[in-house]
């Protein structure tokens, strides 16, 4: 695997790319929900390489600051037509990731643009407590529009109402989806719980390959 720092001045996203030494086919867009990319955006970006993916990982922020969630999501879109029409990448085998608020911006996106191939959320939220300018929009209200078949693995921070609220709306749209839960995988990605991070990324790379079809 090796890795390069992209420099895209158009959208001022913060990017790193990770290129596989074996190449599946398929491409992996890994969101960073932060003004910064965070040690578990490098690591997802690199556990989907190690997969063969070809993983462009970016921060959705602008100039130092934190984007709210709807400017966030139409940088996120755009980056991710960017992908999709680059040449060698085939457009309908295109993940989108992230971790904590990066995994939510991941289904927002797939909510308001199709073309993802699958989707997977490591701990991002899809019910918020309250709403303000930086988040007007529950996610969850959004779950009609998603557009391809998604994994979510919820954390302890994440209520079991919440999460029955999420599998009800998953499953009264009829959308193909698979939710981790503490009393499978422990916590979310990326823990200090090292069992816990492993069985949810065994699980993810399941769903990947059930769901995602290479070239």
């Amino acid at each position: 695997m090796t890795e390069e720092i992209e420099d895209d001045e158009g959208h001022e996203l913060r990017a790193r790319v990770f290129t596989p030494k074996e190449s599946s086919g398929a491409t992996a867009l890994v969101l960073g929900g932060g003004v910064e990319l965070e040690p578990a955006d490098i690591a997802l970006a690199e556990r989907l390489s190690s997969e063969g993916l070809l993983a462009h990982v970016c921060a959705l922020s602008r100039d130092g600051e934190r984007l709210s969630d709807r400017d966030a999501t139409q940088m996120a879109t755009a980056e991710l037509s960017k992908i999709q029409s680059a040449d060698g990448v085939d457009p309908g085998s295109v993940v989108l990731a992230g971790c904590g608020r990066g995994g939510t911006l991941a289904v927002l996106c797939a909510c308001r643009m199709d073309g993802a191939a699958v989707v997977l959320d490591f701990g991002g939220p899809l019910v918020y407590p309250t709403l303000d300018e930086e988040r007007s929009v529950q996610p969850l209200e959004m779950l009609l529009n998603l557009s391809a078949p998604l994994f979510m693995a919820f954390g302890d921070d994440v209520s079991a109402e919440d999460r029955s609220w999420v599998e009800q709306a998953l499953s009264q749209f009829a959308r193909t989806y698979n939710i981790v839960t503490p009393s499978t995988a422990g916590s979310a990605l990326f823990t200090t719980d090292g069992a816990a991070t492993e069985t949810t990324w065994e699980a993810a790379k399941a769903f990947l390959q059930l769901h995602l079809e290479t070239p």
